[in-house]
């Protein structure tokens, strides 16, 4: 019995050593290289997008969630222009996810409107998949905030199709590994029969 335990656990932990092996190269087949956004911060002229002057600038993560925005605390409406340069190696899908708060959120892709998402309370998001060639695109991002009283909030997300699916497979031999290590301790400690 306890070499069957025994043996049983070094084969769990092979087995799940080579499929997170696996995971992990397809993994990297879905990769992209970005930076951070770049971002203009603006005070509106009219909570209708009408754009006034550049208050401030600074960055955000390649992903970001800001709820509430930096400058929400003005009396007047604010918005921002962000750019974002990513660098494909490979033909890809990619979802890409907006959403915000008090405001209207809208992401461009090499110039080319993406998604426009008018954001009213409480806060919405959406996505949408759109296809990236091989090379370096352009992502802009243009936010501008609608109710004023409120706390303005924003948020970008972007996921390669097909990268979820390895990672998972990837953690399926992580969790294969455990149970591995704990059947081969346990093929260890338990103690031989007598005869």
């Amino acid at each position: 019995m306890r070499k069957s335990i025994l043996i049983s656990g070094l084969v769990l932990i092979v087995l799940g050593a080579v499929i997170i092996g696996f995971g992990l190269q397809l993994s990297s087949q879905y990769s992209m290289e970005a930076g951070e956004w770049q971002v203009t911060w603006y005070s509106m002229q009219t909570p209708y997008g009408v754009w006034g002057d550049a208050i401030a600038t600074g960055r955000f993560p390649t992903i970001f969630s800001y709820d509430p925005l930096e400058y929400s605390y003005r009396e007047e409406p604010i918005g921002f222009k962000a750019f974002l340069e990513v660098n494909v190696p490979r033909d890809v899908t990619v979802q890409f996810t907006i959403g915000g708060d008090d405001g209207d959120i809208t992401i461009f892709l090499d110039g080319d409107i993406l998604l426009n998402l008018p954001c009213p309370d409480p806060n919405v998001q959406q996505s949408i998949e759109a296809y990236l060639s091989a090379g370096r695109h352009t992502l802009e991002i243009e936010y501008y905030q609608v109710l004023v009283e409120d706390d303005a909030a924003a948020l970008f997300n972007m996921v390669i199709s097909g990268q979820q699916e390895a990672m998972g497979i990837a953690t399926g031999g992580g969790a294969l590994v455990f149970i591995g290590i704990i059947l081969a301790l346990l093929g260890f400690l338990l103690k031989p029969k007598k005869i």
